[in-house]
C-alpha cells in the first residue's frame, strides 16, 4: 500500500510542476477606443478558413503562405487588423497568422498598428 501512495504523490508533484508549463497564454493587444478621435483608416480583416486558406476583406481566397506579400499591399498608417477564423482552424494557425500580421506591421514600421482577434459570441 505504501509504494502505491508514494507513486501517487510523485505523480501529483509532476503534474503540479508541469501545469504552468502546459498552460500558455497569448497576449492580445486591442486597438484603443477613443470616442473623440475618429480614424480615417478602415480596419483590415483577415479570415482563416477551415482548409487554412486566407481571405483579406472579402477579396479572393489565397494560400496562407502568400499572406505577408498581400498584407503589405493593403496596410496603411494607424490601421487595425482583425483576424477572424472558423472553429475548425487549429489554434496554432490562428496564432501564426497574428504573428505574421504583427511582423508585417513591424517590417513596414507602422506606428498605430494593432492586431486583434475577432471573437464571435455563441
Amino acid at each position: 500500500m505504501t509504494p502505491l501512495i508514494d507513486v501517487l504523490l510523485v505523480l501529483l508533484i509532476i503534474f503540479l510542476v508541469m501545469m504552468p508549463i502546459m498552460l500558455r497564454q497569448e497576449t492580445l493587444e486591442l486597438p484603443p477606443h477613443v470616442p473623440s478621435v475618429v480614424s480615417e483608416a478602415v480596419p483590415v480583416t483577415i479570415k482563416l478558413a477551415a482548409d487554412l486558406s486566407v481571405q483579406i476583406d472579402d477579396g479572393p481566397t489565397f494560400p496562407n503562405h502568400e499572406l505577408p506579400a498581400r498584407l503589405r499591399k493593403v496596410l496603411h498608417k494607424d490601421q487595425a487588423v482583425f483576424v477572424d477564423f472558423v472553429d475548425a482552424v487549429p489554434w496554432r494557425e490562428v496564432v501564426a497568422t497574428v504573428d505574421t500580421a504583427r511582423g508585417v506591421g513591424q517590417d513596414l514600421d507602422r506606428d498605430g498598428f494593432h492586431v486583434a482577434l475577432r471573437v464571435h459570441e455563441r
